[in-house]
C-alpha cells in the first residue's frame, strides 16, 4: 500500500475533524507515543497508513527516527501510580481502538501503571538507555492496524525482546502469560479470589462546571480516590467530549472505576466497582470531598440547596456461600436503596461482641429534603424554628440487623417498659438485660416509685456509640431531678458484664449460694431488651433458649415480680 506525505495526512486529518465535528460529539483523547530506535525495532511516529477513511499509526521497523525520549502527547494528565506496600501485579494489558476516534484526533491515551512492563536495562537494546527513561518506557503501548481498520493495542513489553513481526500475537503474547521479568512460579499472596464484590454508584449534581470538563483534573481525583482506597489503578483511560464533557474509566487490578459528566448541568455519575472482602462505603466521603467541587461563588457559608448533594448505592455483587452484615437488614433497608434522596452513614463502629452502623435517610416517598435542608439554616422559617419535626429517619443495625428507628423509638420502648410497670403495684427495683442504646432505661426512670435500676449490658462501647449519636434515645433532661444522659441519674447503674454471668452467680439454684453472699436482693421488674429471638444470631438463640438461664431469671424475682420479654414480631396483624 502506497504511503502518503505528512503533511497530506495532517490536511485530511484537519479536514476530517472538521467532518467530524459537524457529524456529532467528536471525541479527543491522549496517549503516550513511543520515539525510540534500537538496535532491531524502529518506529516513527510520523507514518501513518490510510485505509477506510482514517489514520491510523502503523509501526515501522525499518524506518529511521532521531532517537529521543518518550514524550506524552498530554504531559498534564497523571500517571497511574501504586499505594504504599502495593506489588506490581502480573497482568497482561491489550485493547481495542475504533478507529474513527483517529480522525479527529492521534491523541489516543491509555495511561499505565508506572513499572508495569519495565523493561530491564539487560535487555537487547536497552544498554545505553538513560534510567530515567527506562521509567517512562513502562507505561507505553503499541498499536497495530487490524484487518477491520481499528487499532489493537499492547503494552509494550515484548516490544524491546523481539524483531516486531506482522503476527500480532507474535508481538503480544498470550493473556495467560506474565509480564516484565516476574517470575512465573511466584507464589499469589493475595487472599483468595472468590466469585463477588462490591458495587457503589454515585450520582453528584450542583457540582462546578469546569472542574467537570477538565480530564486533568478529573483523572487526578480518580487516582487519588484509588490511592486513599488501597486499590491499584492498572491503567486508565479518557475520552474528552467536544464541545464538552469527560468520560473516563480506570482499569483496577480489583475491577474498575468509571464515570462521565454534564458540565452544562453540574452532573457527574461514578461507579465503583471492587472484588474482594475490602468495603466500599468508607469510600464515599473520599469521592465526595474530591469529586463534589462546588460552582463558583457557593461557599460553606451557603444555602444547602446550592452546595452539591449526592444520591448513592451499594450492591452486592456475584456469589456468595456466607451472608455477612450487608446481605441482610442492612443491605435490604438502606444501601441497596436507590429512592432516598438522602442516605449518610452516621457511624459504623466494630466492638468486641459486634458491628454497629448508624444511618440516617429521608426517602422521597415520606420526606421532603428541602424542607430538611432548610430546617438547617438558620434564617427565621418555620423549619428552622422547628428543626425536629424535619429530622432525617435515624436507623440502628447490629451486625445488619435493624434494632431501633428514631421514627418509632418511643412507641417500641413505652410499649415494652409500660405495661408492666404500671401492672406491679410498687415497683422499686428494676433491672434491665441489654437495653444499650439507652432508650428502655429512659421509659424505666419516668416512673417515680423506681429507686434503683442496674442495666447489665455487656457491650460498654454499644452504651457510648448510643451516647453520642443516639441522644434522644437516652436523654432524660426532661425528667424532674435527672440528667441529661439517662446513665448519670443517680437511681442508674450501669454494668458491663455478662448477663447470664451476672444472675446465674447471683440467682442460680445450682449455684449452691444464697442471694444475701452477693448483696443483690430480687427486683420487681426485669426487663430483657437484648437481641430479638428471631434474629439469626447464635448469642440471642442462647438468651431465649437457655431453660437454666429462665430459670435464673424467675429466681431474681420478688414474689409479686414481672418478668418482661422482647419476643420478637407477630406472624401477622391478628396474631395475639
Amino acid at each position: 500500500m502506497k504511503h502518503i506525505t505528512f503533511s497530506s495526512a495532517v490536511l485530511l486529518t484537519i479536514a476530517a475533524s472538521v467532518l467530524s465535528y459537524f457529524a456529532g460529539r467528536a471525541t479527543r483523547t491522549y496517549t503516550y507515543r513511543l520515539h525510540y530506535n534500537n538496535k532491531n525495532n524502529r518506529i516513527h511516529d510520523k507514518d501513518y497508513q490510510f485505509q477506510n477513511d482514517s489514520f491510523l499509526p502503523r509501526t515501522q521497523p525499518e524506518m529511521e527516527v532521531s532517537k529521543q525520549p518518550i514524550i506524552p502527547m498530554n504531559p498534564e494528565l497523571p500517571t497511574p501510580r501504586l499505594a504504599d506496600g502495593k506489588k506490581v501485579p502480573k497482568t497482561k494489558y491489550t485493547s481495542m481502538v475504533f478507529s474513527k476516534v483517529h480522525v479527529v484526533s492521534d491523541k489516543y491515551s491509555s495511561l499505565h501503571l508506572d513499572d508495569h512492563v519495565a523493561p530491564s536495562r539487560s535487555d537487547e537494546g536497552m544498554e545505553d538507555t538513560n534510567v530515567s527513561d527506562v521509567a517512562l518506557y513502562s507505561h507505553q503501548e503499541v498499536c497495530v492496524e487490524t484487518s477491520d481498520g481499528n487499532a489493537k493495542c499492547s503494552i509494550n513489553h515484548d516490544y524491546f525482546r523481539q524483531e516486531q513481526g506482522d503476527d500480532f500475537e507474535a508481538i503480544f503474547p498470550s493473556v495467560d502469560g506474565t509480564i516484565g521479568n516476574q517470575d512465573e512460579s511466584d507464589e499469589d499472596e493475595e487472599e483468595e479470589h472468590l466469585p463477588s464484590g462490591q458495587h457503589l454508584l454515585i450520582d453528584i449534581k450542583r457540582v462546578n462546571s469546569d472542574f467537570l470538563n477538565s480530564e486533568v483534573r478529573l483523572a487526578e481525583a480518580m487516582l487519588t480516590v484509588v490511592n486513599e482506597s488501597k486499590l491499584t489503578l492498572l491503567s486508565y483511560h479518557c475520552h474528552k467530549l467536544i464541545p464538552m464533557g469527560v468520560s473516563c474509566v480506570g482499569v483496577l487490578l480489583e475491577s474498575h472505576i468509571s464515570f462521565h459528566t454534564w458540565p452544562e448541568a453540574g452532573v457527574i455519575t461514578l461507579d465503583l466497582f471492587t472484588c474482594g472482602n475490602g468495603e466500599l462505603v468508607p469510600v464515599l466521603p473520599v469521592i465526595e470531598r474530591l469529586f463534589a467541587v462546588s460552582m463558583d461563588g457557593v461557599s460553606d457559608d451557603s444555602d444547602l440547596a446550592l452546595k452539591p448533594h449526592t444520591v448513592w448505592t451499594h450492591k452486592l455483587r456475584g456469589f456468595r456461600d456466607v451472608e455477612n452484615h450487608l446481605s441482610v437488614d442492612l443491605g435490604e433497608m438502606v444501601l441497596e436503596v436507590s429512592s432516598y434522596e438522602l442516605k449518610k452513614e452516621i457511624a459504623s463502629v466494630q466492638s468486641a461482641f459486634q458491628r454497629i452502623d448508624i444511618y440516617d435517610t429521608i426517602h422521597k416517598s415520606e420526606q421532603d429534603i428541602a424542607a430538611y435542608e432548610r430546617s438547617l439554616i438558620p434564617n427565621g422559617s418555620y423549619e428552622s424554628k422547628n428543626p425536629k419535626l424535619f429530622e432525617p429517619n435515624r436507623l440502628v443495625f447490629l451486625d445488619g440487623i435493624l434494632q431501633s428507628m428514631r421514627e418509632g423509638n418511643e412507641a417500641y420502648h413505652e410499649a415494652l417498659v409500660h405495661p408492666a410497670m404500671m401492672y406491679h403495684p410498687d415497683p422499686k427495683r428494676v433491672a434491665i438485660i441489654g437495653g444499650g442504646e439507652g432508650a428502655t432505661l429512659r421509659e424505666v426512670l419516668k416512673h417515680d416509685t423506681v429507686e434503683k435500676v442496674i442495666m447489665i449490658e455487656i457491650d460498654e462501647i454499644m452504651v457510648n456509640v448510643s451516647r453520642e449519636f443516639l441522644p434522644d434515645w437516652n436523654d432524660c433532661s426532661d425528667l424532674e431531678g435527672s440528667a441529661n444522659w439517662c446513665g448519670d441519674d443517680e437511681r442508674a447503674e450501669m454494668k458491663y458484664v455478662d448477663a447470664f454471668a451476672w444472675f446465674n452467680d447471683r440467682f442460680s439454684t445450682s449455684s449452691g449460694m444464697e442471694t444475701a453472699q452477693h448483696g443483690e436482693d430480687p427486683f420487681d421488674v426485669i426487663i430483657m431488651d437484648a437481641l430479638d429471638p428471631e434474629d439469626d444470631i447464635p448469642f440471642a438463640a442462647a438468651l431465649y433458649n437457655n431453660h437454666d438461664f429462665t430459670q435464673t431469671l424467675f429466681n431474681a424475682l420478688t414474689d409479686d415480680g414481672v418478668l418482661i420479654l422482647q419476643l420478637g414480631e407477630a406472624p401477622d396483624h391478628d396474631s395475639p
